[in-house]
């Protein structure tokens, strides 16, 4: 792993410290362009093959005006598509999951696919004109499966999830990612404020002392944020060998075991891997936890996500998975204040932007990733009503690189 530093980073933001401007967070063009071009071109987690374990298992996903469904084939294979019937437009599956045993069914006409994709039936085909059902079979969208975890993407090029994670893969590797089950139920966050301030929170660890007491109980002050070379966010803390101030801590110490298929570097460690625009995977010896944040339109956004481990009816560690998870919870409802307090002052009139630390880097290496994407957030003031596309648009044509490239 090859972290960067810094100077580096903040070089990179164009304003020396200053956070984004403070009308990227409240700007309804902007949000639209968001999902657009952040959401609905980069990958995109959706859940872990233990989620849908049988033939016809599905789980559906919506983001933007779009809808997808990933589904587990007769072969195997899992696969993703459009949730949209190619007769009139409707989702062919309904639900967040589901089973789909034989074939895809729409619930409107009755459309048939197979699990692959494949149009299967269409009823009535008299009515038709001779259709080619090569040619009707569903939507495919980009899919990867990368460690267990499942991502989709609906447009848009460039890495593989592998290639983008590559600096993580030595350390991931180590956790037996896919063959983990789920230990709970999926869990989800909405927020009535923008993505950007709830992914500012989850990105860096200089509140943490303050703000979240039993975690810092957990760790001391070994907690580190580090940036590597290709933008990963990494995170991680030492479960501290001292007693702890808290009860719920203290009983998590106490009944995680020793024995475990970790090697001895990572049997007392919490790390944090995150990946733009707002995938994270936090490993830790008993479990590991997967989330997501992203936009739900203007002034609206989620953090959804869920545990998964490997099998061991052990029952320390049954405990320990459950104080895990208490820890966990209390961290998250402690965010959702601080979030909340934080988006509430980048309302006031007086509010000038954020001024960054260097423990602070993972919000930064964050803004310049989407900088890149949309350079109309270098913006100090927003675009006239209307006009942030195509200001966007210029200001992508007037690189360099691009230029040259058109």
């Amino acid at each position: 792993m090859k972290f960067t530093n810094a100077k580096k980073i903040f070089d990179q933001t164009g304003n020396g410290r200053k956070g984004l401007p403070p009308w990227t967070f409240n700007n309804p063009e902007l949000s639209q362009l968001e999902m657009e071009q952040v959401f609905l071109r980069n990958w995109f987690w959706i859940g872990h093959i233990s989620d849908i374990p049988n033939t016809g298992d599905y789980k559906c996903q919506e983001l933007g005006n779009e809808r997808a469904v990933v589904i587990r084939g007769k072969d195997d294979n899992i696969r993703a598509f459009h949730n949209l019937c190619r007769h009139r437009g409707s989702r062919v599956v309904e639900g967040k999951e589901g089973n789909c045993k034989n074939a895809i069914v729409c619930p409107f006409h009755a459309w048939s696919y197979h699990l692959d994709g494949r149009l299967k039936t269409i009823p009535r085909a008299d009515t038709f004109p001779d259709i080619d059902k090569s040619e009707y079979g569903l939507k495919p969208l980009d899919c990867e499966v990368w460690h267990g975890l499942i991502f989709i993407r609906f447009g848009g090029e460039g890495s593989s999830v592998a290639e983008a994670m590559a600096s993580a893969e030595d350390e991931v590797s180590l956790y037996k990612m896919a063959d983990m089950k789920p230990i709970d139920t999926f869990w989800d966050f909405e927020f009535d404020l923008d993505w950007k301030a709830v992914l500012d929170i989850d990105n860096e660890g200089y509140h943490v002392p303050k703000g979240h007491p039993e975690l810092y109980d957990l760790f001391g002050n070994t907690y580190r944020d580090q940036i590597t070379e290709c933008g990963l966010s990494r995170a991680h803390g030492y479960l501290k060998d001292s007693p702890a101030k808290g009860p719920l801590v203290q009983n998590y110490l106490d009944t995680l075991p020793e024995g475990s298929y970790l090697p001895e570097s990572h049997q007392r460690i919490w790390i944090y891997w995150g990946m733009f625009p707002g995938f994270v995977v936090t490993l830790m010896p008993d479990m590991i936890e997967v989330y997501q944040t992203y936009s739900l339109g203007h002034q609206k956004s989620i953090m959804a996500g869920a545990c998964y481990a490997l099998d061991d009816e052990r029952p320390d560690m049954q405990k320990a998975r459950e104080y895990n998870r208490k820890i966990n919870m209390t961290v998250g409802e402690e965010d959702i204040k601080l979030v909340k307090y934080s988006d509430q002052g980048m309302r006031s009139q007086v509010y000038q932007g954020a001024l960054l630390s260097d423990l602070e880097l993972g919000i930064a290496s964050f803004q310049n990733q989407l900088r890149d994407l949309l350079p109309v957030v270098t913006l100090e003031l927003p675009p006239e009503t209307g006009k942030l596309v195509d200001k966007n648009k210029e200001l992508l044509y007037a690189r360099p690189a691009l230029r040259s490239a058109i």
